[in-house]
């Protein structure tokens, strides 16, 4: 079939990996119905016949700055299909290949029906349909950015159930006896799984709605965990030795952090997120009780390890395109190390504090370099917590403790102007 005057015959896209970014797009042209064209060292290519699509590595020397659709150039590409049941049948086959969808989920427009995504580069793409062909009307009511009635009244049952929880194992403790001790929080957690289970996993809401669900059963099975520990042990009329019960706690909140990581992986909630940095928080400050460390490097050294995975995952997260979930951990992870290189200066030991200052201004620098606020807002309490922890050992609340407050915040400000003027120069 000739070609049409003004049709589009062919794309050359340049990218940072091939290998990684062409099997993300053979992925999914094939879905389109694109078959393989070539495919070398430096270039990978498919057609349908009527269009080709070219992808081509992009040398060492031109791969910084990194691509962003905003600015001047390409925004995003769009595919064309007849039918929105396509349009679905995509977002379905994405999501299998965990591929997050942007603005949660396919979007209605005036005239068409879309969903859209991003390539390993962060490429913008769109699978789009005429919405006259649209076999089912667009839903009625919240659209999946709004928040609905049930996923309120499934936050207020989250949190009642966990108040209640917590508020009857601390006051009715001993009249449960060990079934009702160990039964309640088992409930809890089966209970918030069903639930969980039931709700319809294909929207935003319902899966915000899942995830405060997931984040009881979370913390339901760590106090079961810990509870069967304990009745282990001998339940409440045992004399338990400190250093039983902190091993209790680091074992109940390890559980708890695999939970919560095994469901971060699955949902990419910053709700969850938080949840892992609780857990290991707790995690790490019972190993520390265990250990029986007092303060110093060595409690450090403990903390900075939770760090490192907590940043680690952050950086994951970053690489999967999690929004939310990755500043939750970029902030959580640097300000855990921060703020306890002041806790455990104990005697006045200078060189630790000093390491505390510049963990926040690393972290500092990670926000630039990554584009990430929950690293400078760690950085922003680490160097608060670094002028508190001053002032408070040498200068006794004198007045200089309200002008190094000044001078800090006015610091501060210096280097936010400094980061809007000096940071779209330097990634021209």
């Amino acid at each position: 079939m000739p070609i049409k005057d003004g049709s589009l015959e062919h794309l050359d896209i340049s990218v940072s990996n091939l290998e990684r970014s062409g099997e993300f797009w053979a992925a999914f042209l094939k879905d389109l119905g694109y078959r393989e064209f070539a495919k070398s060292a430096t270039g990978w290519s498919w057609t349908n016949d009527e269009t080709t699509v070219f992808l081509l590595q992009a040398e060492q020397e031109y791969l910084d700055p990194p691509y962003h659709r905003k600015r001047v150039g390409l925004n995003h590409l769009a595919f064309g299909v007849a039918d929105p049941k396509e349009v679905d049948a995509m977002a379905t086959r994405l999501k299998e290949r965990n591929i997050p969808l942007l603005y949660g989920g396919p979007r209605t427009g005036r005239t068409t029906y879309a969903v859209f995504f991003e390539d390993p580069d962060r490429i913008k793409i769109e699978v789009v349909a005429p919405l006259a062909g649209r076999v089912t009307p667009a839903p009625v009511g919240p659209t999946d950015g709004s928040i609905s009635a049930t996923e309120v009244i499934t936050y207020a049952g989250a949190l009642v159930t966990l108040a209640g929880l917590g508020t009857l194992l601390g006051t009715q403790y001993r009249q449960l006896g060990v079934i009702g001790r160990l039964a309640i929080p088992g409930l809890v957690a089966i209970a918030a799984l069903l639930v969980a289970r039931a709700l319809p996993g294909g929207r935003a809401r319902a899966r915000r709605a899942q995830t405060s669900l997931v984040t009881l059963a979370v913390a339901a099975i760590g106090l079961f965990t810990g509870q069967l520990q304990a009745e282990l042990l001998g339940g409440p009329n045992a004399s338990i030795p400190p250093h039983t019960g902190y091993r209790i706690l680091l074992v109940s909140a390890l559980v708890a952090a695999v939970l919560a990581a095994v469901s971060l992986v699955r949902l990419r909630s910053g709700l969850l997120a938080a949840a892992l940095s609780l857990s290991l928080l707790i995690a790490t400050i019972a190993s520390i009780a265990w250990l029986q460390l007092e303060h110093g490097w060595a409690v450090e050294l403990v903390f900075l390890a939770t760090a490192a995975i907590l940043v680690a995952t952050a950086e994951y997260g970053r690489q999967e395109k999690v929004i939310w979930a990755t500043e939750v951990l970029a902030f959580a992870g640097p300000s855990m190390a921060i703020i306890t290189a002041f806790i455990t200066a104990q005697d006045g030991n200078l060189p630790l504090e000093i390491f505390g200052a510049l963990l926040a201004g690393a972290a500092f620098a990670a926000s630039v370099i990554r584009g990430s606020a929950g690293y400078a807002f760690a950085g922003g309490v680490g160097l608060f917590a670094f002028v508190l922890d001053i002032e408070f050992r040498y200068f006794q609340s004198s007045l200089g403790f309200a002008v190094s407050l000044v001078i800090s915040g006015l610091v501060l400000l210096g280097i936010a102007l400094l980061l809007a003027r000096l940071v779209p120069r330097l990634r021209r």
